[in-house]
């Protein structure tokens, strides 16, 4: 019996990867503006998230935590997902004192998924405010 061959798991999901520049290959450029958009967005929502925690806002962390977890399936950003879905459920069933460390996390896996992108698209793929983490 063969052994399968092992997958290297990565920040970003290949299958959409793949399938959105398929999609788009036509204009390289608006490929990597759709992920130099998300990153953007996901700093914005990440300090959106920071002051909602703060603040212990719970409905607005569950909200905020949603629309992360939505964005991050839609461009294959499974980590970013996984975390803000935790986020979001944290919110929902009232554990405030989740959210820090599910915080912590849901910004790690930002900053790989910027990696990430930074090594398969280049530094084009940077928000202007950003480095490659």
């Amino acid at each position: 019996m063969q052994r399968p061959v092992p997958v290297k798991e990565t920040q970003l999901t290949d299958a959409v990867y793949e399938q959105l520049r398929h999609a788009m290959a036509g204009d390289a450029a608006g490929f990597t503006a759709i992920y130099r958009d998300y990153l953007a967005d996901a700093r914005q929502t990440l300090r959106a998230l920071r002051a909602c925690v703060k603040a212990c806002r719970v409905e607005e962390v569950r909200a905020k935590a949603h629309y992360m977890r939505s964005s991050s399936l839609v461009l294959g950003a499974h980590g970013v997902a996984r975390y803000a879905a935790s986020l979001e459920e944290a919110a929902v069933a009232g554990q405030a004192e989740r959210f820090g460390d599910l915080l912590k996390k849901t910004e790690r896996a930002v900053n790989g998924i910027q990696l990430e992108l930074y090594r398969r698209l280049g530094s084009g793929v940077l928000p202007a405010d950003q480095t490659a983490a």
